[in-house]
């Protein structure tokens, strides 16, 4: 009998747990949004310590139009899709492209921001000008990322070196120890005008556009919560029209 009692206790619990995870994010007060504060000027660290960028800005906007306290969580970024997929945290604000693939396991928001790579070099490298320069060279990447994607299915380097953060991949490029490095253009400038490491040392050799219709930067949502899908697309909407958006990529520079 108390075998039984225990384990109707136990089953009692998990179908609790399990009733909870299928709430909406909108039965919350605070929603936990997942990041990797390495991708000026999505998301980085200030002199503070503070993540802050565009992508932490329009988290906190977000929070505010749809009455919810927002927490940062800065983790690596090929964590991020799990986390979300376990309840960890329940928004990814990442500078993460709605992908198919990644479609299949998280809902995503309406894109708010078009990707374009760039393709780093040596400053004084004046060999890679075109995607067709790139056959046997050696490149770095952030793993997990779309240009880590895009370098993989283009097929053409001798090797791929993946890494946690671009600021890696750009100095393995540094070291000698890669020919280029493939990696969201906007966030290239970032690191290339304003990081003493790499100023003057690397240079965007080339750029190219990547998104197929429909895709682009958007903030990953937990599968199958429509209520707060919906709820994120209309403050995303809301400050489209109301001009947010464009102010802050003029103040992000992007």
């Amino acid at each position: 009998m108390k075998r039984l009692f225990a384990l109707l206790v136990i089953s009692f619990v998990l179908l609790g747990a399990g009733a909870a995870f299928a709430g909406s994010v909108m039965d919350k007060d605070v929603i936990r949004v997942g990041t990797e504060a390495t991708y000026p000027p999505f998301e980085y660290r200030n002199k503070d310590n503070e993540v802050v960028g565009y992508d932490i800005d329009i988290a906190n906007l977000i929070g505010e139009k749809i009455g919810k306290k927002v927490e940062i969580v800065d983790m690596a970024f090929d964590g991020l899709i799990p986390a979300l997929m376990t309840g960890k945290i329940d928004m990814v604000a990442a500078g993460m492209t709605n992908t198919a693939e990644r479609k299949k396991k998280v809902n995503f928001s309406s894109v708010y921001y078009n990707i374009e790579n760039a393709f780093v070099v040596l400053a004084d490298d004046e060999s890679i000008k075109g995607i067709d320069d790139l056959d046997g060279k050696v490149a770095t990447v952030q793993i997990a990322t779309a240009q880590d994607t895009f370098i993989t299915k283009v097929g053409t380097p001798k090797e791929i070196k993946r890494f946690q953060k671009n600021d890696d991949a750009l100095r393995e490029l540094l070291l000698g120890r890669g020919d280029f490095t493939v990696i969201n253009y906007t966030v290239a400038k970032s690191f290339l005008n304003n990081s003493e490491a790499f100023k003057g040392k690397l240079k965007i050799g080339f750029r190219n556009f990547i998104n197929k219709p429909g895709e682009g930067i958007a903030l990953g949502l937990p599968k199958g919560d429509e209520a707060f899908q919906k709820a994120v697309n209309e403050a995303l909407a809301d400050m489209e029209k109301s001009g947010e958006l464009t102010k802050l990529k003029d103040n992000y520079q992007i």
